[in-house]
């Protein structure tokens, strides 16, 4: 029987994904165990953040010019290349930081390309279920990730963080080729000036910078909750150790691709803007219990139902910014939006560590809500104004 490249690419992801995030969990406790501080610590997913920023603008135009298949091998080989040498400079916070930026390029590139290739590869009308799909295979690596960083943590300590972002990518690399991603040549190839044009017309439209803001919400909130703020408060105020923690947060990242999956089949039911609203406001009174938790089960549930609501958010804001856009600015678009949620990824540990360092974890959390708040209601005013038809366009 044989298997659908999409769907080799989708345990592509799983795999890639859960070596990055395990990686990524590790990293603010191998900081913290070099004497930073908690906002310190979260430099290097920072960096990360930015890396993935620039990526995304980047890889936004290089998928008109160059297949999405390419793109993708590209950026696992480099994964591979930079995380096997970063092993061998551990005591140099240069190369470590340097190396996070790096790998977040990459990591930008093979999400923003699997993305493009799903929603070529799907039926008009499809696209909502399409993209939830890899949003859940790219969910799955995020649940998984910090459940084998905790592990991995207690078992060998946050020094083998490079060892375990290695490992699956090679895995990850094995299965993209099966699937043939490197003799892929879909493309839509646009000049240069035009490519600049829809930019500016995008970025001039409110529903579009609506979507966006959504969408870099809930990454912040995400990152900066399930690897700043929630793994401190459960380690230092609960008393947890890494493993708990690595388990608690891969619940959670359980029902943030319970979110994606079924916020996909959402789009294509109720449109992709009420997805986004819907998970935008749900999360925002799980921060306000959230720091009250005592034990596991206290502080598991507020949590799982915030991260369904980002799982909601990401797959609704992707899937109007495909059906929105001009068919001949879909990459563009879709590089901006994987933007706003890179930019989310780096500023949320950030963000995070600074709330909580500054106001303590309970004021720090319900400072998160009033963010989020406002967020919503700026979302909503957005997207009243989305263009006509934006809910069931194919852009075929």
């Amino acid at each position: 029987m044989k298997i659908a490249p999409l769907t080799l690419y989708s345990l592509a992801a799983v795999f890639e994904i859960a070596g990055s995030s395990g990686a990524a969990m590790l990293a603010p406790f191998f900081m913290k165990a070099h004497g930073y501080s908690i906002t310190l610590a979260s430099v290097p997913l920072f960096v990360n953040g930015i890396g993935r920023v620039c990526s995304d603008l980047t890889s936004g135009v290089l998928a008109s010019y160059f297949s999405s298949g390419v793109l993708i091998v590209a950026a696992t080989v480099t994964a591979i290349l930079v995380s096997a040498v970063a092993i061998l400079f551990l005591d140099s916070t240069t190369v470590f930081l340097a190396a996070f930026a790096i790998l977040g390029v990459t990591e930008a590139m093979f999400a923003l390309s699997i993305r493009k290739i799903a929603f070529e590869q799907s039926e008009p009308g499809q696209q909502g279920r399409a993209q939830g799909q890899v949003a859940a295979a790219l969910g799955i690596g995020f649940s998984l990730g910090p459940l084998i960083g905790g592990f991995v943590g207690r078992a060998f300590g946050p020094e083998a963080l490079f060892a375990l972002y290695a490992l699956p990518q090679i895995a990850g690399l094995i299965l993209i080729l099966l699937g043939g991603a490197h003799r892929s040549r879909t493309l839509t190839q646009e000049n240069s000036i035009e490519l600049w044009r829809e930019g500016k017309k995008l970025l001039g439209q409110s529903w579009f910078l609506a979507s966006a803001l959504a969408i870099f919400q809930s990454f912040v909130m995400l990152v900066g909750v399930t690897r700043i703020a929630f793994p401190f408060l459960a380690v230092h105020r609960r008393g947890f150790e890494l493993d708990w923690v690595g388990t608690m947060v891969a619940i959670s990242r359980v029902t943030d691709t319970l979110g994606r999956y079924t916020g996909g089949r959402l789009c294509d039911r109720i449109s992709a803007p009420r997805v986004i609203l819907l998970g935008v406001g749900i999360g925002i009174p799980m921060f306000l219990v959230l720091p009250y938790g005592v034990g596991a089960v206290t502080l598991v549930i507020p949590l799982t139902i915030m991260t369904m609501g980002f799982g909601y958010t990401n797959v609704g804001a992707t899937t109007f910014a495909l059906q929105s856009a001009g068919s001949n600015a879909k990459a563009l678009a879709l590089g901006l939006t994987r933007a706003a949620t890179s930019l989310g990824n780096g500023l949320g540990p950030l963000f995070a560590g600074v709330l909580v360092q500054v106001f303590g974890y309970e004021t720090g959390f319900h400072a998160m809500a009033a963010f989020s708040a406002v967020v919503f209601l700026l979302t909503w005013w957005g997207l009243k104004r989305q263009p006509a038809g934006a809910a069931s366009d194919s852009g075929r």
